[in-house]
């Protein structure tokens, strides 16, 4: 998967819940699928981006640890 198709569908998901993307978005998913093999850009140890932990960051911290997904508003 290309950094674009990536990017749209994530993009769909993050609407979808209510999210957006943050403006590093480019640069973190850039990180997600060329230096990390498609896992998160900030701990490769939680696995595929988006990582299990991102929707309880959301909600506690109003983005997630990496950035990548951010509350809107």
């Amino acid at each position: 998967m290309n950094n674009e198709h990536f990017k749209h569908a994530i993009s769909l998901y993050a609407e979808a819940k209510g999210w957006e993307l943050s403006q590093f978005a480019d640069k973190i998913i850039n990180r997600c699928l060329n230096a990390t093999n498609g896992c998160c850009p900030c701990d490769p140890s939680r696995g595929l981006c988006p990582c299990s932990e991102h929707a309880k960051e959301v909600a506690e911290m109003g983005h997630c640890h990496c950035n990548l997904f951010i509350k809107k508003g």
